[in-house]
């Protein structure tokens, strides 16, 4: 053979080899992270979700979800149609019909009890209507006198902006324009009333039975006029303070979020409803 020849296979053999290492070398790369569904939105509907994208993940919900640290109002919206996001989770306030003609759709998922939460060691079984607005009035300063022990009342409560409040305003008419008292604190985000109420001994809250069931015992919720706030009783129409949860999405959403509305439609999905304390919604 000649130097000549030899020098070609050779070259020829050193191009097949670095054509054969950069086959292999893309076999082995790793496989792309799998998609991330990007939540964000109310602050009151979030622990309600999360517990639905963790029993999701846990049956073999593929992509991942990531949540945000809150948004209000337009801002989710806009965040939405702008796909910086991929579900907006609101609780009132939603014009359908605006958000359709936008191209976004509107998902109800359930109904939950807005309550009267308190501290574990409050012995007290329940309030009326009176002793709820005597508690955050200033005009019941200890629990001995609304039926517990002898532990002073603190109560907390979210801006008047937030749906909780709201609700309690506009479903209790001694609330509806009761001046709170000087030493009522206030909170600002779901997070910081579950907190206050699991921590505060003698503390009461306006808060949901999502944020009752997801305290491991550390709150309580209190009967209004007697009746308990159980999905049974919202069910029947009788308990009267509720806020519904929703996902709005685009029109045509990504698949991983199809999946996950699908999950939430589901016995499965409504089970998990139901053990956070909430009514799935038909």
């Amino acid at each position: 053979m000649t130097p000549g020849v030899a020098a070609r296979r050779s070259a020829v053999a050193l191009a097949l080899g670095v054509v054969l290492a950069c086959g292999n070398g893309r076999e082995a790369a790793p496989k792309p992270a799998p998609a991330s569904i990007r939540i964000d939105g109310s602050n009151g509907v979030m622990p309600l979700v999360r517990a639905l994208a963790e029993a999701w993940r846990a049956g073999g919900g593929s992509d991942r979800v990531a949540f945000g640290a809150g948004m209000g109002g337009s801002t989710r919206i806009q965040a939405l149609l702008e796909r910086r996001i991929d579900v907006a989770l609101a609780s009132h306030g939603i014009d359908e019909d605006s958000l359709v003609a936008r191209g976004l759709a509107v998902h109800r998922i359930a109904l939950t009890p807005v309550i009267f939460g308190v501290h574990a060691a409050v012995t007290a079984p329940g309030l009326s209507a009176a002793q709820v607005c005597a508690a955050f009035g200033g005009h019941a300063a200890n629990w001995q006198a609304l039926g517990g022990t002898s532990v002073p009342v603190r109560p907390v409560v979210r801006p008047e902006s937030e749906v909780d409040m709201e609700v309690a305003r506009a479903g209790i008419p001694c609330f509806t324009g009761l001046a709170l008292a000087a030493g009522v604190t206030v909170v600002q985000e779901t997070a910081d009333m579950a907190a206050a109420l699991a921590a505060t001994e003698g503390a009461i809250g306006v808060t949901t039975a999502t944020v009752v069931q997801q305290s491991n015992g550390r709150i309580r919720a209190l009967a209004l006029d007697g009746v308990e706030p159980s999905t049974d009783a919202v069910r029947a129409g009788r308990y009267p303070l509720t806020r519904a949860s929703y996902l709005i999405t685009q029109a045509s959403p990504e698949p991983g979020v199809v999946h996950f509305l699908e999950f939430i439609r589901s016995p499965a999905g409504a089970a998990v409803l139901t053990a956070n304390g909430s009514v799935p919604a038909p």
